[in-house]
């Protein structure tokens, strides 16, 4: 009964009480061959790809990845090399659009950015104590900077795909202005409903006590219908000798 009712309670739980966020982890190809680089993640389908690798996703009408109206939280994270031309290249931009099934723009979000500045005595500096790890490959001459994007709410018509394009400066011709990238990788996760947030934190405690709720509905249901059955009634001594007795006289009689 124990094992069932906690079966049962992780059932219930899984697919009627608790609600996991809406997470995605990609890393990001950027085409190069734009002025402006360019990296689609997909969702559900992105149509606007010239070869569409959907393995492991859905398309069609109706399909959606992120429930409507929830609030989702962007981060796109970049390593970028300490190169004398990122270093002079100063700010650019980037910027992530939502786009529908149709390649239809939902939604936008932009943040600039820049190599964090270091004066040339900390490079030194920083350089001479890690020259043992640099020379031995372990680590790099690099900056990661993770550009947290958020404000943008899941509407309605489904969010299919999301394009994150790398911008220049207005100063900069068509092409130019774009910095040197090592790898880059987006995540992008959904903020629950406050009620269902709670659900989702304390989601061991709600399968504990299901469990246990369970668990004794079911015993007292066992009781109820086999009680007799399995806790058998012990007659006592005066009935005994009185059924003895009515034998007894019936077989006198």
């Amino acid at each position: 009964l124990l094992i069932l009712a906690f079966v049962i309670s992780g059932l219930i739980a899984r697919y009627y009480l608790v609600e996991e966020p809406f997470q995605l982890n990609q890393a990001l190809n950027f085409d190069y061959t734009k002025s402006r680089p360019v990296a689609f993640v997909p969702i559900t389908a992105c149509p606007t790809l010239e070869h569409i690798e959907n393995i492991g996703f859905h398309s069609g009408g109706g399909v959606r990845g992120i429930p409507p109206n929830y609030k989702l939280r962007t981060t796109v994270a970049l390593t970028l090399p300490e190169s004398d031309y990122n270093r002079h290249l100063g700010m650019f931009q980037v910027r992530v659009d939502f786009l529908s099934e149709n390649g239809k723009s939902l939604g936008s979000l932009s943040r600039p950015c820049m190599l964090e500045f270091r004066s040339e005595p900390i490079r030194l500096l920083q350089t001479f104590f890690k020259i043992i790890p640099l020379v031995a490959g372990y680590v790099s001459e690099s900056q990661t900077l993770s550009l947290k994007l958020s404000g943008y709410t899941e509407t309605f018509t489904p969010t299919a795909c999301l394009k994150v394009t790398i911008e220049q400066r207005a100063e900069f011709r068509a092409g130019a202005g774009i910095p040197e990238v090592y790898n880059a990788f987006l995540h992008v996760e959904s903020d629950l409903p406050f009620f269902k947030r709670i659900l989702w934190h304390w989601r061991r405690t709600v399968f504990v006590w299901l469990g246990m709720i369970l668990f004794m509905v079911e015993l007292l249901f066992a009781l109820l219908c086999y009680g007799a059955i399995m806790f058998p009634r012990a007659r006592s001594p005066g009935t005994t000798r009185s059924s003895e007795s009515q034998r007894s006289h019936q077989a006198q009689a």
